[in-house]
């Protein structure tokens, strides 16, 4: 497994408009991004304060922002060029450059948390698991999307690498099978619902803190 550090400096590397240009310039990953987009905002509920872990540039933020009408956007990121993205494109929201794993929030903060594309990206899932239940209200709720790693995923996500290799070595969790609900069942969250998307390589949880 990498070396925190050395984590961090492959997310450091990602360009912090890169989800914008490849949006912008590449249909595929139009597609992708939109349904991913698609299939979050559907999902959501109005809330008053939000948060966004693994923000990057606050492009999915402001989708997120919108869609639950929140009063308050924050978001949290390790980049610092990402996070100074962020605060570029979202006035109003409160970015901080941080770890999932220690969130730099009180107790019982949010209505609303979410974590997308995120865990597979982390050294231990599981804690910050733990802290989005310590951050989230008693009743609030989280939506958490994951690779599900299937074949066709594995086979796109090499090809991928060989031609745009930004995200490369950042993978270091697998979610197969129902190992990421085990994870937050075990966390004591109350799963609301289980979806799958994009032929089944990627899949999308919503839970509650009971």
């Amino acid at each position: 497994m990498i070396q925190s550090k050395e984590l961090l400096e492959h997310h450091e590397d990602v360009p912090p408009d890169h989800y914008d240009k490849g949006i912008k310039k590449l249909f595929f990953l139009r597609y992708y991004h939109q349904k991913r987009f698609k299939e979050v905002l559907r999902r959501l509920e109005k809330s008053e304060k939000i948060l966004d872990i693994g923000c990057h540039g606050g492009l999915f933020t402001s989708y997120l922002y919108k869609g639950t009408k929140a009063k308050k956007v924050y978001g949290v990121d390790v980049s610092k060029r990402a996070v100074k993205l962020a605060r570029k494109r979202i006035k109003k929201g409160v970015f901080r450059i941080a770890n999932a794993h220690e969130l730099p929030f009180k107790n019982d903060f949010f209505d609303a948390v979410f974590c997308l594309e995120v865990l597979e990206h982390v050294e231990e899932p599981k804690k910050v698991l733990k802290e989005i239940k310590r951050v989230l209200k008693r009743g609030g709720y989280g939506i958490v999307l994951v690779p599900t790693d299937n074949l066709l995923f594995r086979i796109i996500w090499w090809s991928w690498n060989k031609i745009n290799p930004v995200w490369e070595h950042t993978h270091i969790q697998s979610f197969r099978a129902n190992s990421l609900d085990e994870l937050i069942r075990e966390t004591k969250f109350k799963i609301l619902e289980v979806g799958y998307f994009h032929f089944g390589m990627l899949k999308i949880i919503k839970f509650q803190k009971p």
